[in-house]
């Protein structure tokens, strides 16, 4: 009895570690997201990172190993808290042209959850090698996405006969970053749904066949 109670009493220790370990790297996210959303240049010292957060600088540098590494994991836990899994899946849907439609909403959907932090990613990252981690973890995937999107529309009959798979890809890349989004949603102040609704008109009639099915209501 007096093992079992023993193994208990580890058990939770470990448990408890583990949820002291997951509260501290939320933290340091927190702490971080709000940093870089105060502005992009010279942002994400992890002293200040670390003092917001209320742990020494050490500890950020054993749960993330780097500055770069602290970009990588606040980027990745953004992208995904914002819907990432859904943005795949709908990817794959069997249809091209319904993934199209569908994978350009929800990527809409997922930037205006996170502008601020986007466009201060993506300015520091012009500046700042660290950064550039964190804009690897957003934009993985992307374009290998769009080339198998390209393909799917070409193998189902809705690319143009003009429009080669390489081009489509390129055309769907631009469409489907942060940039074109932020064009339209900041820069011309429209509201998510247009914003989602501009870049798929944009995306079929520069690629797709004129006469395309409608989209399912």
């Amino acid at each position: 009895m007096k093992y079992d109670g023993d193994m208990d009493k580890r058990r939770y220790v470990q448990r408890a570690r583990a949820d002291a370990s997951d509260a501290t790297r939320r933290r340091i996210l927190e702490a971080a997201r709000e940093t870089l959303e105060r502005g992009p240049v010279g942002a994400l010292k992890v002293d200040e990172v670390a003092r917001a957060a209320g742990v020494s600088r050490s500890t950020v540098y054993l749960l993330y190993g780097s500055r770069a590494g602290l970009f990588d994991a606040l980027a990745r836990h953004l992208r995904d808290t914002a819907g990432f899994d859904e943005l795949v899946a709908s990817s794959r849907l069997p249809d091209s042209l319904e993934a199209i439609r569908t994978s350009f909403r929800i990527a809409v959907r997922m930037y205006a959850r996170m502008p601020h932090l986007a466009r201060a990613l993506f300015a520091l990252a012009a500046i700042d090698p660290d950064a550039v981690a964190g804009i690897r973890a957003i934009e993985d995937g992307r374009r290998p996405g769009q080339a198998h999107l390209a393909r799917g529309l070409a193998a189902q009959g809705y690319l143009r006969e003009d429009v080669s798979v390489e081009e489509a890809t390129d055309i769907l890349n631009v469409l489907t970053s942060f940039g074109a989004f932020d064009e339209l949603f900041t820069g011309s102040g429209l509201d998510v749904e247009t914003v989602a609704d501009r870049l798929i008109a944009m995306a079929e009639r520069s690629i797709c066949r004129p006469d395309l099915p409608p989209a399912a209501a």
